[in-house]
């Protein structure tokens, strides 16, 4: 898979996803201080997952997730690197993405996974 990696997200986050073998692009490494809309774009572009902290890219009017490869949300709170690389990696571990294609996803430090946008049911 592809991800974009907000710079406000763990570089130990980008170091796992690689490690996994994933194709991972770096806005902390690559394009240092951009605006949000210019990382959207970028996803858009890309057609790559987009794993972030920023609580913008939760508003479905400003970055619709549909129009994306999938928004990850990692919820601000008391996370050290290790928690912000574990919580993705459970994830991805545990979900198909390729089903989530669209989707705005919200993880949380206690666990909890919120998924909006997406074609699987809850059956």
């Amino acid at each position: 898979m592809k991800f974009i990696v907000d710079e406000n997200v763990s570089y130990s986050v980008v170091e796992a996803l690689e490690a996994l073998g994933h194709t991972v692009i770096s806005i902390a490494r690559e394009f240092s201080s951009i605006k949000d809309n210019e990382v959207y774009n970028k996803a858009v572009e890309e057609e790559a997952i987009l794993v972030t902290r920023d609580y913008h890219f939760t508003n479905p009017i400003l970055f619709p997730s549909e129009n994306t490869a999938g928004i990850i949300y990692i919820k601000p709170g008391n996370l050290t690197s290790v928690d912000e690389v574990n919580l993705i990696t459970k994830f991805l571990n545990n979900y198909n993405f390729k089903e989530m294609k669209g989707s705005l996803i919200t993880l949380y430090k206690n666990g909890i996974i919120k998924i909006r946008g997406s074609k699987i049911s809850d059956e």
